[in-house]
């Protein structure tokens, strides 16, 4: 195993300060070792000492990445732009950066850190406890690249020891082994674009996990403020809130929703102005209109657009496709509500999966969250996503982005074979499998 961790080590290093996402053959290369050497390591982990070196392992393999700059995405020039409107009293939602490069750039946002941007027509999508950790980094290190991504690291390095303990806790819950805990601690995906690359997820899911736990063991109201802060980290848990009221009965859903309604209103009290919700209604509407990347149904949507049509029909059937798995999402809900919410793990997995099966972007780091509720649920998929979706780097090999369509038909090809696994085959056989793959036998949870 310590061969494994040391290999583990020097990929995580060569990757976030020696290789640019440009470099996909090097890149996929690397992520594949990593990802033979997070099986190997979980499947040798059969003690409590080496539980334990994995657990600093993962811990060890995040602090190696806190001086690296992010090189795997440019999103977080956007956060210190944003920081640093915050911070000097400005609003982050009120304007686009190119609204500001028009009229004249403060003093304090030099054109070089706009040029970075790959947002200057939008308007800002991140929430406010997201926006909070960007003008507290921006706070300390103005526009200083470094000190920023420093700051913001530390606090997600934070998040996900919080997520480890948490993790912890709810595996105890469940009498499940520890050492389910390393699927999610040592995934290199999850290591290389939360800690490694700055993606908020990390943040979301260490409060998602937490409200989990708290609502299992009854305390509502700490669980609901823990959903709240969740969600105004990433939106992403609103999906759950059908599963949620529908299990949790009028009496508990009722906290819940006075808390999120309450709660988000007093954390964006700063930013709301007149045009606040047509500006952010407005970044939505890119996304859900504009962008495409990594999709699965809509490709084959938009290409069937292309035979009749004769082009891309995204601003049509990306809202059709929205409000299908909007409807799927909620009828699934409703079916399995459970007052225990010992099921909502894999009600997360497979209403998150539904959802982006039908969106038109699907970025890697939006399976990390996924990943996160694996140890829970024993379902396969989330994992075997992580290991294929890095093959959508290779967008990157040229200026010009464009897709490999061919590398993502392997990635969903093998997804919808896991899958089929997960889903088709016995409980038994599963068990087996996972034995086989992970050196444990995962339990399923009705």
């Amino acid at each position: 195993m310590p061969v494994y961790f040391l290999i583990s080590l020097a990929g995580y290093v060569a990757v976030s300060y020696g290789i640019n996402r440009s470099n996909f053959s090097m890149l996929i290369s690397i992520f594949g070792v990593l990802s033979l050497c997070y099986f190997l390591i979980i499947y040798q982990t059969d003690s409590y000492s080496k539980l334990r070196w994995g657990i600093a392992a993962a811990i060890l393999f995040r602090i190696a990445l806190l001086f690296a700059l992010p090189n795997l995405s440019d999103d977080f020039f956007r956060y210190i732009w944003d920081g640093n409107l915050l911070v000097h009293g400005l609003n982050p939602f009120a304007h686009t950066p190119k609204f500001y490069m028009q009229h004249g750039l403060p003093h304090f946002l030099p054109s070089r850190l706009y040029q970075q941007l790959n947002s200057q027509p939008y308007y800002t999508v991140y929430p406010p406890v997201s926006q909070y950790i960007y003008g507290l980094a921006a706070g300390l290190f103005g526009v200083q690249l470094f000190g920023n991504v420093v700051v913001m690291k530390i606090i997600m390095l934070g998040c996900e020891i919080g997520t480890f303990w948490v993790m912890n806790r709810l595996l105890d819950y469940f009498n499940l082994p520890a050492k389910y805990l390393l699927i999610y601690a040592l995934n290199p995906l999850i290591i290389l674009n939360l800690t490694g690359n700055l993606h908020f997820e990390g943040v979301m899911i260490f409060f998602l996990l937490l409200s989990y736990y708290l609502f299992l063991k009854q305390r509502i109201w700490l669980g609901s403020i823990a959903f709240l802060l969740a969600v105004n980290t990433k939106l992403v848990p609103l999906i759950l809130m059908p599963y949620l009221v529908f299990s949790l009965g009028w009496k508990r859903s009722s906290k819940l929703i006075f808390v999120l309604i309450v709660g988000t209103g007093l954390l964006y009290i700063p930013f709301l102005t007149q045009t606040f919700f047509a500006h952010f209604s407005d970044s939505l509407d890119l996304y859900f209109h504009s962008f495409e990347y990594n999709a699965s149904l809509f490709y084959l949507v938009r290409w069937l657009g292309f035979q009749i049509k004769g082009y891309d029909i995204i601003h049509t059937a990306a809202p059709a496709m929205a409000m299908i798995s909007a409807l799927i999402i909620i009828a699934a809900s409703w079916l399995y509500r459970r007052p225990s919410l010992y099921n909502l793990p894999a009600i997360y997995i497979i209403t998150m999966a539904i959802y982006y099966s039908f969106s038109t972007t699907v970025h890697p780091w939006y399976v990390t969250s996924l990943v996160a509720f694996v140890p829970l649920t024993g379902l396969l998929f989330p994992v075997v996503w992580s290991v294929f979706i890095p093959l959508t780097y290779s967008t990157y090999m040229s200026s010009a982005y464009h897709q490999k369509f061919g590398l993502i038909a392997v990635e969903y090809i093998f997804v919808f074979i896991a899958i089929c696994w997960d889903f088709y085959n016995q409980k038994q056989s599963v068990k087996k499998k996972m034995k086989n793959m992970f050196g444990v036998a995962f339990s399923f949870r009705k």
